[in-house]
């Protein structure tokens, strides 16, 4: 078995043994990587091969902690390819594994996070990571319950499946004359980030950077992974969204809305939008994003909403830590313990 950083990998063939694999996640995709590049992120793209054939990928992102330290992040976890006996796939996740720990120190780096999908039940799954030095987090940098819909379904069946209430405001929305556009130009971008500040203040929550839109829909745009739609009253945008696409699933990334107009129903105009867009490129799953149904929740409303749509809930791990400087690291979870407290 090799082990390539870096070199000797491109595109095409990164994502599709992405593509193969029942895990493939668009954070794990190659052009995900050139987003965070994008954002003056350092990125390693890592694979082990056996001859001509795969074994294990991981994309690894450097971010930046206070006092000039740093976490390697590794977004949905290793992907294996799992046809091959269960002791050559530990073996490459180890190479993996042991690469980033040999470069921590110079990368000032004092853990590795990864938080693979895999459902809190799998414990076989868990044994594996805890006996690579993994330990598992009671925070988590991806939602730990996502919703998802399956999109296969006719339009008129998928209107059926929603909820009573969203399929009426789905079919009002229809009739108030809005407009859904749809673009790939990040110049555009303008439109959402309006809309998510307002969001941001009416919701009381911190969004992203603009220019971290912007380059999310430029480089993602650019390869037709990710689309904006912007739901219209005339000129008057009401609600955007970038939806992503990536193999079978596309995913609401980021939403926002106008406080104008709420009463033509423009939030449920332009989710209904997003589905029939994910339909026609293919896929057969459309994620949400996180939700958490628990009603005193702070994501109480969203998640009602979403899932007034029909679908079901999807249950992650959470993030798993492997500590790489464990002076380091436990002073970052005391700290990190006393802040959230």
């Amino acid at each position: 078995m090799e082990l390539h950083v870096n070199q000797g990998l491109e595109p095409k063939s990164w994502d599709h043994f992405i593509l193969q694999h029942p895990e493939a996640n668009l954070l794990q995709s190659w052009h995900w990587g050139e987003f965070q590049r994008s954002l003056g992120h350092i990125v390693w793209r890592l694979a082990v091969t056996d001859g001509n054939a795969i074994i294990a990928q991981l994309s690894v992102f450097k971010l930046p902690l206070r006092f000039g330290r740093y976490i390697f992040y590794a977004p949905r976890a290793i992907l294996l390819n799992k046809n091959l006996p269960a002791h050559q796939q530990y073996l490459a996740m180890k190479m993996i594994i042991d690469y980033m720990k040999k470069i921590a120190d110079t990368e000032k780096s004092i853990m590795l996070r990864t938080d693979p999908p895999i459902p809190p039940e799998d414990t076989a799954a868990l044994s594996i990571y805890k006996s690579i030095g993994f330990v598992l987090s009671n925070k988590s940098t991806q939602p730990k319950s996502n919703w998802q819909l399956d999109i296969t379904p006719k339009p008129s069946n998928l209107l059926m499946l929603m909820k009573i209430k969203v399929r009426y405001n789905v079919r009002l929305s229809e009739k108030k004359g809005l407009e859904i556009r749809e673009t790939t130009n990040p110049d555009k971008i303008n439109i959402f980030t309006d809309l998510m500040h307002a969001t941001a203040i009416r919701d009381n929550f911190t969004p992203h950077s603009d220019n971290y839109y912007r380059q999310q829909l430029a480089v993602l745009g650019k390869q037709n992974m990710l689309s904006l739609l912007v739901v219209y009253d005339q000129e008057e945008p009401l609600s955007a969204a970038l939806i992503s696409f990536f193999g079978s699933t596309a995913t609401y990334l980021h939403g926002a809305s106008s406080d104008k107009n709420r009463e033509k129903k423009p939030v449920y105009a332009l989710q209904w939008a997003a589905i029939q867009a994910a339909k026609e490129r293919g896929c057969s799953i459309y994620d949400f994003g996180g939700v958490n149904l628990d009603p005193n929740h702070a994501w109480a409303g969203i998640s009602r909403f979403k899932t007034g749509f029909g679908g079901q809930e999807v249950n992650y791990i959470g993030n798993l830590e492997l500590p790489l400087n464990p002076s380091w690291f436990r002073l970052y979870k005391l700290v990190t313990r006393f802040k959230h407290a």
